[in-house]
C-alpha cells in the first residue's frame, strides 16, 4: 500500500491558470508553521507565501479526488468536512521542510485532518518537488518518494495528513500549488 495516490495532469490548464490569477489578486502572507499550540514564522522550516481561496465548486472537485483516492488506495478513512483551500507560492530558494499536516487541530475540534489533496497549479519552475515518506522501516535507505508527476500543471496528489512530506527548494521560477485538507472524526 502506498502512502500517496496521484492523478497526472487531470485538471485543465485554463482552470489552474485562473486559480493562480485569482490567488495573486488576494492578500497573501508569509507562511507560518504550527508549533507548541501557536502559529509562528520559522523560515528555516517553511519559506513561502500563501493565501486562502474559498470556492465551493473547486472544493467539490477536490472532494471527488479525495474520495476516489481514499477508496483506490485502500485507506477507507471516514471524511465528512474540509478546510478552505490554501494556495502557496514558492519563489527561487523557497521550500517547506519535512512536516505532517495533523496536530493543528484545537482540542475542541470534533474533526481531525485525515487527507491532504495537493494540486500543482503551474509548470514554470524547477526544483520544488513534492516528496512523500513511504511506509518503510526507519533504517531503510529508500524512505521517501519524489512525486515527479507533480511537476506538471493540473496534477493531483492525495495522501494521509499524518504522513511526512516536504517541498524541496525551488531552483528556478515560481511554484504555485493548492492544498485542501479533508477531515473526519478522530481515529479510534
Amino acid at each position: 500500500m502506498l502512502t500517496y495516490h496521484t492523478y497526472k495532469e487531470v485538471l485543465p490548464k485554463e482552470l489552474c491558470n485562473s486559480i493562480v490569477g485569482i490567488a495573486k489578486e488576494l492578500d497573501s502572507q508569509e507562511a507560518d508553521v504550527y508549533q507548541n499550540g501557536n502559529s509562528v514564522l520559522l523560515q528555516e522550516v517553511r519559506n513561502s507565501r500563501l493565501t486562502w481561496l474559498e470556492n465551493p465548486e473547486l472544493t467539490s472537485i477536490l472532494q471527488l479526488y479525495a474520495e476516489t483516492a481514499n477508496k483506490e488506495a485502500g485507506w477507507d478513512f471516514h471524511i465528512n468536512c474540509f478546510e478552505t483551500p490554501q494556495i502557496s507560492f514558492y519563489g527561487k530558494g523557497q521550500f517547506y521542510d519535512w512536516h505532517m499536516d495533523t496536530g493543528v487541530e484545537l482540542p475542541s475540534d470534533p474533526y481531525r485532518r485525515k487527507l491532504a489533496v495537493c494540486v500543482t497549479l503551474n509548470s514554470e519552475f524547477k526544483g520544488g518537488d513534492l516528496q512523500v515518506q513511504k511506509w518503510v522501516h526507519p533504517q531503510n535507505g529508500d524512505r521517501y518518494a519524489t512525486l515527479k508527476e507533480m511537476r506538471k500543471i493540473g496534477s493531483i496528489a492525495v495522501f494521509p495528513s499524518f504522513v511526512y512530506h516536504r517541498i524541496t527548494k525551488v531552483k528556478e521560477g515560481e511554484r504555485c500549488s493548492l492544498v485542501c485538507w479533508f477531515r473526519g472524526e478522530k481515529f479510534t
